[in-house]
C-alpha cells in the first residue's frame, strides 16, 4: 500500500513528459541544422544541375548526404560523360563527379550551382576519381 502514492506520482510525471514531447516543436518551426528545404531537396531530385554548395557542407545530415549521392549519380549519368562512363564505369564516374563538386566549391558562396562546371571538368579528365591500386 505504501507504493501507491509513488505509482501515482510516476504516472503523473510519466504523463507531463508524454504531454511535453508530444507538443513539442508544435510552435517551434526553426529547421534542424544541417537539414534539408523540401523544396530544394525536391528540385535537386528532379534536376541534380541544381545542387549547391551548401548540400555539399551540409552532408554531416543524413538526409544531404543522400541527396548528394543521389545528384552524384545522376550527373554521371549525363550523356555528355557517356564516353567516361564507358571508360571507368558508372561507379567511377559518379565518384569523379563527387571530387569535381567539392574542388568547384572549393572558395565559393555556399549557394553557388557547382554541376556544370564538375561535369565539364570530368568530361575533359580534370576532375578523376583516384584508381585504387595495389601497393
Amino acid at each position: 500500500m505504501g507504493l501507491s502514492p509513488l505509482r501515482g506520482a510516476l504516472a503523473l510525471g510519466l504523463a507531463a513528459i508524454s504531454v511535453l514531447a508530444a507538443s513539442c516543436g508544435e510552435d517551434d518551426e526553426r529547421p534542424v541544422p544541417g537539414a534539408l528545404d523540401p523544396g530544394h531537396a525536391r528540385e535537386v531530385e528532379r534536376n541534380p544541375y541544381a545542387i549547391t554548395c551548401a548540400d555539399l557542407s551540409r552532408q554531416k545530415h543524413s538526409d544531404a548526404a543522400r541527396l548528394v549521392i543521389h545528384a552524384e549519380f545522376a550527373l554521371a549519368r549525363d550523356p555528355v560523360l557517356r564516353k567516361r562512363v564507358a571508360k571507368e564505369t558508372l561507379n567511377r564516374t559518379g565518384r569523379s563527379v563527387y571530387y569535381a563538386l567539392t574542388e568547384v566549391c572549393k572558395g565559393r558562396d555556399p549557394s553557388f550551382k557547382p554541376a556544370r562546371l564538375a561535369v565539364e571538368g570530368v568530361r575533359e579528365g580534370r576532375y578523376l576519381a583516384a584508381r585504387n591500386r595495389p601497393g
